[in-house]
C-alpha cells in the first residue's frame, strides 16, 4: 500500500470525525435539552389530589354500572370468543396446565393467587380474597390499576358488555 493510500484513509476518518462533530454542535444548539422553557411557562393552578383518590375515582366508575345486570343480557358465546386473546397466556381446561397467566377454571370464587406452583407477582400473592365477578370486573377493567404491580400485561377490557361477556363465560366454567 502506498503512502498516498494511507493518507486517503487517515484523511477519510479524520473528515469521518470532524462531520460527527460538528453534527453534535448543531444539534445542541438546536434542541435545548436542558432549557425546558425556563420562565416562560405559566404554571396553572391545580387542586392536589390524595394518593389513591384517582384509583377509587376509577374504581367507582367500574362500580357504578352494575355487573349484574350487564351479566344477566351477556353472552358466553361472544364472551369464548373474546376469551381467544386471554388464551395466549391463559388455559381454562379442568386440571390444565399454567401458562405464562394460571389456568382460569373455575376462576370465579377462588381464591386470589391459590394455584399451587404458579409463580404470582407480590401484588397478587399479597392482595387476599377471592375472584368474585365484581373483583374480576374490575380487575379486568385495569388489572395494572386494580393491582399495581402485577404481571399481567394486558391492558384490560375497556367495554362493560364484552367485560360481561368474557364474566359470564368465566363463571360457566366452573364446577
Amino acid at each position: 500500500m502506498s503512502s498516498f493510500e494511507l493518507n486517503k484513509i487517515a484523511g477519510a476518518i479524520l473528515f469521518a470525525g470532524l462531520v460527527a462533530m460538528v453534527s453534535w454542535i448543531i444539534s445542541a444548539n438546536v434542541y435545548h435539552v436542558d432549557d425546558h422553557h425556563g420562565s416562560t411557562a405559566y404554571a396553572l393552578p391545580v387542586a392536589e389530589e390524595e394518593e389513591g383518590v384517582a384509583e377509587a375515582d376509577a374504581a367507582e366508575e367500574i362500580a357504578a354500572v352494575s355487573i349484574e345486570s350487564l351479566i344477566a343480557e351477556a353472552d358466553a358465546a361472544k364472551g369464548k370468543k373474546l376469551f381467544k386473546k386471554c388464551g395466549a397466556c391463559h388455559t381454562t381446561d379442568q386440571g390444565g396446565k399454567n401458562k405464562v397467566g394460571p389456568n382460569l377454571w373455575n376462576i370465579v370464587g377462588r381464591g386470589v393467587a391459590s394455584i399451587d406452583g404458579f409463580n404470582y407477582s407480590d401484588a397478587m400473592a399479597s392482595r387476599g380474597g377471592e375472584w368474585s365477578v365484581t373483583a374480576l370486573n374490575e380487575f379486568l377493567a385495569n388489572p395494572k390499576g386494580t393491582v399495581p404491580g402485577t404481571k399481567m400485561s394486558f391492558s384490560g377490557v375497556k367495554k362493560d358488555g364484552a367485560r360481561a361477556n368474557l364474566l359470564l363465560f368465566l363463571q360457566s366454567l366452573g364446577e
